[in-house]
């Protein structure tokens, strides 16, 4: 049964990603980021991430789940495993946003 993670943390990644949305559209990088920021309070509350985002399958080596960010366009990526949860990407809705080899490269860079 899944749990909440104790530890959250974010890819240096993800402020790349929001910086690049900010250029064109600076409240939709403000949601995103309030997106993550609000999990890592959620998870002092005991919340459970993984009841709440859908997971993309087909890594071997990860966990990863996404969660839509309203109406803003975008996804943010998370990577939930070892009792860690870290914010792995924000990427904008489309046929891309769940390539699992970038998302496997970036947590290989941790």
């Amino acid at each position: 049964m899944p749990h909440a993670p104790s530890s959250f943390r974010i890819h240096p990644a993800v402020l790349q990603d929001i910086e690049q949305i900010k250029q064109h559209n600076p409240d939709h990088a403000r949601r995103c980021f309030d997106a993550i920021e609000d999990w890592e309070r959620q998870l002092r509350w005991g919340r459970v991430p993984q009841e709440q985002m859908a997971y993309l399958t087909g890594s071997e080596r990860y966990n990863f789940y996404r969660e839509w960010v309203g109406r803003s366009g975008y996804r943010v990526i998370y990577e939930i495993s070892n009792d860690a949860m870290t914010a792995l990407a924000v990427l904008p809705k489309g046929d891309d946003t769940d390539d699992l080899d970038e998302l496997d490269q970036r947590m290989s860079q941790l």
